[in-house]
């Protein structure tokens, strides 16, 4: 018989370690693949446009969930190894040559783990083809393309398994190059004790830290760029690292520190459960700092998904008209006739039908883009800054049903509900405008806001920002001015009846097919900025996917279809949705996994004290009573902490957005509540079963301790 075999037979007398240490690296490898095959489809990155922010969130989530994953079973197998120390403890002593036994051993543990990632990647395939032809059920792409897999997604899924299977092989390697025979043997039962010296103002500074940390990390950039107009660099970040200090400290504090306070007689009850943890504290408290980073980048990945959406879909209902769109002075266009003869063809009928005149005159404006030496925003106030658009009181008035009266040689602004003023633009920039074609120029003073969301494009800033001006002004300004700078906005709504989506869909086509090269321009584009600016950045011609809708693209011109945002928002964001689901799928899995093993050692550990204490006339709920206090600093402790510290974090990131919760994000925050409240519900039953499941291994059926 041969090493190998002994170790096939030893293996089934240790059943629960191979089972533990299978499922946590087939979930890791399992769940990489399925996100990377799912990733790396090219019909999902041809959905994401190139060097767009959606990539760049996609890959920074990406590299999130890899790391998880990849902490999670070097973890898993820390334990696996640690549980395996007896048995080759006793084979080196029974006189095993170690040289043979490591490379027998890492024999074993390589079989299984191709085995293992083999399945994983084809389970892994299976769970992302089955996502993606859900996703392309929700797209209803009309390009023809279906969902598939890419040669470069099974690639980095193999090298995924490559790299964790080496660092396995790496870590076997380590564990067996030790010297000392008792050491293996006895590596099962190490205690790590927490050694300095705990007290009060231990976790006063923790958490002193982890306030301070996110006060610098988050909250002192912004108060810094509002107030003194500075951008601090990078390093400000690096304050997070004082969380990671401030949460270490207070749990060193709440494993070391128990006082008998009012109730002494709880004290004295738990006394031994004390003791047992502080034996074990800094394995402890490293599992339950590691539970409690996974569970704080579960609720991130929810709460972010929840805003989104939520923000998403409450932005298209509180748009003034359900089409809106526009034409540059000289391009032909949709006509009426046509929009309601495609109207028709779709069964909707068209009301309250308009079409505003703009004018594009060469305002005045502050740039505020750039920073001196010392971090501070230099403001340079330009005579000529960008185009922007003006619209006559009256014409206003007629198109929005909204009476404005603006006085000779003043403006009002157009913004919209729920938006915010920033440093970056101020409405009262502006103080004069010139018509380019004449060289006329009037001076201007601001004179309020008006909100109307369906003259508010884009940002409302620089190029896209417009104003209302007094009649006079306005036709004094007009004259002589070349047709190119005038803008023609077409605005209508669609009764219930008929297929308001096909339409919209369909008019959204159209409205591609039919702008002039001079449309197709990034968000930030400007003719005037084009001619004067250095290596302009905006310049690029955009490229329009007409029968996409979904597609998205940093256009200037883009139209609002409400109908259409309404029925793909959703999948606008679906893929980041999708890939932050995953990541928030194995934060909460890699925590109930480790939350749960090391209730499996809290409860190996204590049954050599628990046959002491039980010989001293213990009862069985008083044994009990022993595991269930420390299994339950486990999971309570990582659950608040993470929650609170998220739920604080995410309001100010909410407030740090517009300077104040706005409307739409108090149902986030309601949403956000909730989700604790789940994630709490989440840790207590995988609590009930770790206690269920410790019981089990230190209790025979006649409630005796086993020996």
């Amino acid at each position: 018989m041969t090493l190998l075999n002994i170790l096939q037979k030893i293996k089934k007398y240790n059943k629960g370690n191979y089972r533990q240490f299978s499922l946590c690296f087939a979930m890791s490898v399992m769940l990489v693949s399925a996100l990377t095959l799912f990733m790396t489809s090219p019909f999902v990155m041809s959905r994401l446009p190139v060097g767009g922010d959606s990539r760049k969130m996609l890959y920074m989530v990406y590299a999130v969930a890899v790391i998880g994953c990849v902490l999670f079973t070097v973890y898993a197998t820390s334990l696996f190894l640690r549980f395996k120390s007896r048995e080759i403890g006793v084979l080196l002593a029974l006189g095993t040559d170690k040289r043979t036994l490591t490379k027998t051993l890492m024999k074993e543990i390589g079989g299984l783990t191709v085995k293992i990632a083999v399945l994983s990647i084809l389970a892994g395939a299976v769970l992302s083809f089955g996502i993606g032809k859900l996703y392309e059920s929700m797209i209803q792409s009309a390009g023809g393309d279906h969902f598939g897999f890419s040669i470069l997604g099974i690639g980095i899924s193999v090298l995924f398994f490559l790299i964790v299977g080496a660092m396995i092989m790496m870590m076997t390697s380590r564990f067996m190059k030790r010297a000392n025979v008792i050491e293996i043997l006895n590596e099962e039962r190490r205690n790590e004790p927490i050694k300095q010296q705990v007290g009060e103002r231990y976790l006063l500074t923790g958490v002193i830290c982890v306030v301070v940390g996110i006060f610098g990390g988050l909250v002192v950039p912004y108060l810094v760029s509002v107030i003194w107009k500075m951008k601090l660099g990078a390093y400000m970040y690096g304050f997070y690292l004082l969380v990671l200090i401030g949460l270490y400290r207070i749990m060193v504090y709440s494993v070391a520190v128990h006082k008998r306070g009012r109730k002494p007689q709880k004290y004295y009850k738990n006394l031994i459960s004390f003791g047992l943890m502080k034996f074990q504290g800094i394995s402890v408290v490293r599992n339950m700092l590691i539970i409690t980073l996974l569970l704080a980048g579960t609720l991130f990945a929810v709460f972010f998904s929840v805003a989104n959406y939520i923000q998403g879909s409450m932005s298209a209902s509180t748009e003034a008209n359900d089409i809106s769109y526009q034409y540059l002075g000289g391009a032909d266009g949709l006509t009426e006739e046509k929009v309601k003869d495609l109207a028709s063809e779709y069964q909707v009928q068209i009301e309250d039908y308009r079409e505003a005149e703009f004018i594009r005159l060469l305002g005045s404006g502050v740039c505020r883009e750039n920073y001196d030496k010392d971090g501070k925003l230099i403001e340079e106030y330009r005579e000529k800054d960008f185009y922007k658009n003006f619209i006559s009181a009256t014409v206003f008035s007629e198109v929005t049903g909204l009476k404005v009266t603006v006085e000779p040689g003043t403006y009002q602004y157009i913004s919209r509900e729920g938006n915010s003023e920033s440093y970056w633009f101020l409405p009262e920039d502006l103080d004069r405008a010139e018509n380019t074609t004449t060289g006329n120029i009037q001076e201007l003073i601001y004179a309020g806001t008006v909100e109307y969301s369906s003259f508010f494009w884009n940002r409302g800033q620089d190029g896209s920002a417009a104003y209302i001006l007094n009649d006079t002004d306005y036709e004094k300004l007009k004259e002589g001015i070349s047709e190119e700078l005038t803008l023609r906005h077409v605005l209508f709504n669609l009764t219930e009846e008929g297929d308001a989506y096909g339409f919209s869909k369909k008019l959204y086509e159209e409205y591609c097919n039919s702008v002039p090269d001079n449309m197709r321009v990034m968000s930030n584009y400007d003719e005037y900025r084009a001619s004067v600016d250095k290596d302009y950045e905006y310049g690029e011609t955009v490229e329009l996917y007409a029968d996409r809708p979904e597609m998205e693209v940093d256009w200037k011109y883009a139209p609002v279809l409400v109908p259409l945002q309404e029925k793909i928002f959703i999948l606008t964001y679906a893929t980041l949705l999708l890939v932050f689901v995953f990541v928030a799928f194995i934060c909460l899995i890699a925590a109930g996994v480790i939350g749960y093993t090391r209730s499996m050692t809290v409860a190996c550990k204590s049954k050599r004290v628990l046959v002491d204490v039980q010989k001293l006339g213990a009862d069985r709920n008083y044994l009990t009573g022993i595991l269930k206090m420390q299994i339950k600093k486990v999971f309570i402790l990582p659950t608040v902490i993470a929650i609170v510290i998220m739920f604080a974090y995410y309001m100010l990131v909410l407030w740090q957005n517009d300077g104040c919760i706005t409307d739409q994000e108090y149902p986030v925050i309601l949403i956000n509540a909730g989700i604790c409240l789940v994630l709490s519900g989440y840790q207590y039953v995988i609590y009930r079963r770790s206690l269920k499941k410790a019981e089990e291994v230190v209790f025979d059926s006649n409630m005796k301790v086993l020996q």
